[in-house]
């Protein structure tokens, strides 16, 4: 039989790799089709930082919509899995329930609902913005996720988040607002949901 400190640290060790795959698999996502599109597509630098703004804000955006909208909608497959996270806050197996897609698949999926739009809107406005918004979706999924992570398992945060910790964990105690992670800028806009 397993000891509580063994199930913690198997756990750990599961969310670390999951995270890390996480991460491959959003850099792969994100920076092989940027890559392609600003070969095919040239762009002015100027075009790659507005995608990247752009890119940011979107992914904010999706963070927060996916969170609020499919994750707390109740009985679905997606509330019935992310029911496991808000379950497991202080387990031992906490862990295990951090990390945002348990397989690459998910991962590309995630990607593919916010690149197809991107690349739809580049389709028919001809905007070079893609490029940057991709690679934008990428840095702001893996910093999400390793945000995510430190405020669960305790680790320290970057410098200047320090109230994210308090402000997600607040999310656990009550569910039905502060749906961003660490960048609250649509819960600030759209407030809790109602009861």
């Amino acid at each position: 039989m397993q000891t509580t400190t063994e199930i913690r640290e198997a756990a750990i060790a599961h969310g670390r790799t999951t995270k890390r795959v996480n991460a491959l698999t959003a850099v792969l996502c994100g920076g092989l089709p940027a890559l392609a599109l600003g070969i095919l597509f040239p762009a002015s630098p100027g075009k790659w930082l507005a995608g990247l703004g752009a890119g940011l804000l979107w992914a904010n955006w999706f963070e927060y919509a996916y969170h609020r909208f499919l994750l707390h909608l109740p009985r679905t497959f997606f509330a019935r899995r992310h029911l496991n996270h808000h379950m497991s806050v202080g387990t031992p197996t906490e862990a295990e329930h951090v990390n945002f897609g348990s397989s690459p698949i998910w991962i590309f999926l995630l990607f593919a609902a916010n690149g197809i739009p991107a690349v739809m809107v580049k389709v028919m406005l001809g905007v070079r913005l893609v490029p940057g918004m991709l690679v934008a979706f990428a840095v702001y999924f893996i910093t999400v996720e390793e945000i995510h992570w430190r405020i669960h398992l305790g680790e320290r945060l970057p410098l200047g988040f320090d109230e994210a910790r308090a402000f997600h964990l607040a999310h656990h105690m009550q569910p039905n607002g502060r749906f961003n992670i660490f960048l609250p800028l649509w819960d600030m806009v759209l407030g809790p949901a109602s009861d």
